[in-house]
């Protein structure tokens, strides 16, 4: 009994530091000091931007584009309308499928001391989805970079040209940053660029694409984000998934840089929902504290970040970012397989391990992750049915709700695992609990996971 309480507690603590380390800082207020960036003061951008939906072509998007303009004379910027036909090749379906349409970018530059350097960029979107105000995706990015503008005009000159690149049509197939990188003459100046996304309407910002021969990008990273979030295997994993941002062009394009988003809440994500008044403030604050940190050390450097071999990075706690270069990540693992393998050839010779054994705890723990994905499956299936996003917007609008279950069938499959991996009669109730949750799943359609 006295370990199934310690079990518990273990869990709860785990749980509370989990959700104390993901929750978002405190937006700062309107009369913060003139050098911090204000979520507050950003969102009244965002309640413009994002007051009704504004596809690209569309004149709520031109009223958009128009507000933009005279938010960046104001700034100094000397902002600029760039007409353009965006055109882009997409393979990574069956077949081709090609893109392409008219666009207006907004481009604003701020002076720095050296004009011939190579310039910071910072981009955003400012087009949204057909159905969607899109305060977060990406009303939320277009206002941080606004109040960056704002934070770099008040200090001194920047070392280097800031160049503010509004996109449009981002939404239609990355359309306007497509037709800047491939011919507008101030792309080929940009040495340095910050990309800032959304997919859902709050939570922590996550770093989660860099250039190529990043170990300088990550330096910088290392060096000034604050809570930063950020790991190379979300790198690793995004760059296999089938999405794509503004910055994925830039990056074909050899530019180097930091893409940033924030992934929570995700039912408000390309929804009438996202409005200004349910975004999180916190999410935007906490953009806005990542991208000004990050830009006003690059445009104040007398140099940009170089580049190096790609780094293994992950957050560990507070401002912590560990990096190594890969082949120390390849030491480590040969590292650990040598001490299995000392391991394994000690407890040989004390006669502790044979190979009935290993194999009875190989299949043990191969049956506990089965079991616990398909009682998983089974739940959602139940609750929403197809796999989609759409089928599955049930479930996001009650997220909390529905993490508490999940964590619950969890628990009960971690409680049960001692009993159910045991010899004797409870070898059948496994395999019968096993089966009867992936056979469950199927009346709800071809299930390959359930089969």
């Amino acid at each position: 009994m006295s370990r199934l309480i310690a079990l518990f507690l273990a869990l709860a603590v785990a749980l509370g530091l989990a959700l104390l380390a993901g929750r978002p800082p405190a937006p700062r207020p309107a009369d913060a000091p003139t050098e911090a960036f204000s979520a507050i003061r950003a969102l009244a951008d965002v309640g413009v931007i994002a007051r009704s939906p504004h596809p690209v072509g569309s004149p709520e998007n031109a009223q958009v584009r128009d507000y933009l303009v005279l938010r960046m004379n104001a700034l100094g910027l000397s902002p600029e309308v760039r007409p353009d036909f965006g055109f882009r090749r997409i393979d990574r379906i069956s077949q081709p499928v090609f893109l392409g349409g008219a666009v207006e970018n907004v481009v604003g530059v701020l002076p720095g001391r050296d004009r011939s350097a190579p310039a910071l960029a910072i981009m955003a979107h400012y087009d949204s989805v057909p159905n969607s105000p899109g305060a977060a995706d990406d009303a939320a990015g277009v206002a941080t970079a606004l109040e960056l503008a704002r934070i770099l005009k008040a200090g001194p000159p920047p070392a280097r040209d800031v160049i503010f690149v509004i996109t449009d049509g981002e939404e239609a197939g990355l359309l306007g940053a497509q037709a800047f990188f491939s011919g507008d003459p101030l792309a080929r100046r940009i040495g340095f660029l910050v990309n800032m996304e959304a997919r859902g309407g709050g939570g922590l910002v996550q770093m989660f694409q860099t250039g190529r021969h990043n170990q300088g990008t990550i330096d910088l990273l290392q060096a000034e984000a604050r809570r930063p979030t950020a790991s190379s295997l979300a790198v690793l994993l995004y760059s296999v998934m089938p999405n794509d941002t503004d910055f994925t062009v830039a990056r074909g394009a050899g530019v180097a840089g930091l893409n940033f988003a924030f992934i929570g809440r995700q039912f408000d994500y390309h929804a009438p929902s996202s409005t200004a008044a349910n975004l999180d403030l916190g999410s935007l604050q906490h953009m806005g504290d990542q991208v000004t940190a990050v830009a006003l050390s690059v445009a104040r450097a007398p140099s940009l970040p170089e580049e190096g071999p790609d780094q293994v990075f992950s957050h560990v706690a507070g401002d912590l970012l560990v990096a190594y270069p890969a082949v120390i990540g390849w030491a480590i693992l040969l590292a650990v397989a040598g001490l299995l393998a000392l391991a394994v050839r000690n407890a040989r010779r004390l006669g502790a391990l044979d190979a009935p054994g290993v194999v009875r705890g190989l299949g043990a723990g191969l049956y506990l992750l089965l079991l616990t994905g398909a009682l998983l499956h089974l739940a959602r299936r139940i609750a929403a049915g197809g796999g989609g996003f759409l089928e599955q917007r049930a479930l996001l609008a009650r997220a909390g709700v529905w993490e508490v279950a999940l964590l619950l069938i969890g628990l009960a499959v971690l409680l049960l695992a001692p009993r159910l991996a045991a010899r004797g009669r409870s070898r059948l109730q496994a395999s019968a609990l096993a089966l009867a949750a992936g056979a469950a799943a199927l009346p709800f359609g071809w299930d390959l996971a359930a089969v």
